[in-house]
């Protein structure tokens, strides 16, 4: 019935909010490690029933975030070197992925915006906050992604920049914000070109810079 339709609309919409809200917390260290959550403690937070608490913190279990440990709650789960390393590993995969496809499947007209975007992004980099530069640099990778045409390429990338923002957060230095925007100008010129293997160094080149920053604590971005 189209009553029941629209309850089920308005559960989705409930379950994501408290999806996306939630998933911020945890990126963004409202919770820490090891921290235990419970369903009732989220219900009251957002002022939603059990159900979509549950499938909130189900589809945060699935995506890597936390842990279910029966008759206690949910754990908030750590991020090891090894998991580090699969993450970029896999990130790696995605990216290439996404750049080729999307030199082989966008427009002319999408590529432009895509400067024209990047170019956005550096004009406000400049004393961002790590929350700014966070935003603008997932909205940059992801808005390639999109342009791959593949929805499940764009999921899979979107899980693993989440998992990667939570372990840049807490050192960020806002000084390399702006450079590190600019440096997606040399990828959205390669697409514009249509060279796939420099897309792919490209990305290999970016993730090797990341990595770097993250061992040796120069957390300026991911």
């Amino acid at each position: 019935t189209k009553e029941g339709r629209l309850q089920m609309a308005k559960k989705q919409s409930m379950t994501e909010r408290v999806l996306n809200e939630l998933r911020n917390d945890i990126i963004n260290w409202n919770y820490n490690e090891n921290d235990m959550i419970t369903e009732a403690e989220i219900s009251h937070k957002f002022g939603v029933s059990k159900t979509p608490s549950r499938e909130a913190l189900n589809y945060l279990c699935m995506e890597g975030f936390l842990e279910k440990i029966p008759n206690k709650g949910y754990l908030v789960k750590g991020i090891s070197v090894m998991e580090l390393q699969s993450l970029f590993q896999y990130r790696g995969i995605l990216e290439k992925a996404c750049a080729e496809m999307a030199i082989q499947y966008a427009t002319d007209d999408e590529l432009k915006f895509l400067q024209e975007l990047t170019e956005e992004h550096v004009a406000k980099a400049e004393g961002s906050t790590y929350q700014e530069y966070s935003e603008m640099n997932m909205d940059f990778h992801m808005s390639v992604a999109y342009l791959s045409r593949n929805r499940y390429l764009v999921s899979a990338l979107e899980n693993v920049l989440n998992n990667l923002r939570r372990v840049f957060v807490r050192e960020w230095k806002s000084s390399g914000a702006t450079a590190l925007l600019e440096a997606h100008m040399e990828l959205v010129h390669v697409l514009i070109k249509r060279d796939v293997e420099q897309a792919k160094q490209y990305v290999a080149r970016e993730l090797e810079g990341a990595e770097y920053r993250i061992y040796f604590r120069d957390t300026r971005g991911y």
